[in-house]
């Protein structure tokens, strides 16, 4: 399935301190999404190095399962946050990797992301979004808490993975119907 991007709903610009951001609807392959991506990496691999080799994990999403990647970028350009919606066989959908560089936390950056990509199912007519974090990530599944999501059992790909931490949410039944939903 290949999907094109759509500046549907812009999440509202980020408070000061560092200025307002501009967000952009981009592909998964969109290098200032892919740049964020790696510092994410960066900073969450070493957290589960403990648990040795996880081959049971799933490969990542690839470009034709994403929808949109929201990415906001300062006013000179430089990518800080980003968030994409993702398509799982079975009409069910999920968010993946919720980010922001840790010069731009605090900003309220993770709920705009959370919110836009939200705003991008509703308008796909998705009646429920489901998210994977892990054991290690903490802040994650404290920011989910906050925005209203609830906790479930871990989904496939995630269901073999003992460190998945999995929410889901319910969202408004309006939008298009671009894609079915699931109650």
């Amino acid at each position: 399935m290949t999907h094109t991007p759509t500046p549907a709903v812009t999440p509202a610009a980020a408070p000061v301190p560092g200025g307002p951001v501009r967000w952009a609807a981009l592909g998964w392959d969109d290098p200032a999404a892919a740049e964020l991506r790696a510092l994410m990496d960066a900073e969450i691999k070493p957290r589960y190095a403990a648990f040795g080799p996880r081959p049971h994990l799933p490969p990542p999403p690839t470009a034709d399962e994403v929808a949109v990647t929201w990415v906001a970028f300062t006013g000179s350009g430089e990518p800080v946050a980003t968030a994409s919606l993702r398509a799982l066989p079975g009409d069910r959908w999920e968010i993946k990797r919720v980010f922001v560089r840790a010069d731009h936390r605090g900003r309220g950056l993770a709920v705009a992301a959370l919110a836009a990509v939200e705003a991008a199912a509703v308008e796909r007519g998705v009646a429920e979004l489901m998210s994977q974090t892990g054991v290690r990530q903490p802040e994650a599944a404290a920011l989910y808490v906050r925005e209203g999501w609830y906790r479930i059992p871990p989904y496939p790909p995630y269901s073999r993975d003992p460190y998945s931490v999995c929410f889901a949410k319910r969202l408004p039944a309006t939008g298009g119907a671009e894609r079915g939903s699931h109650a």
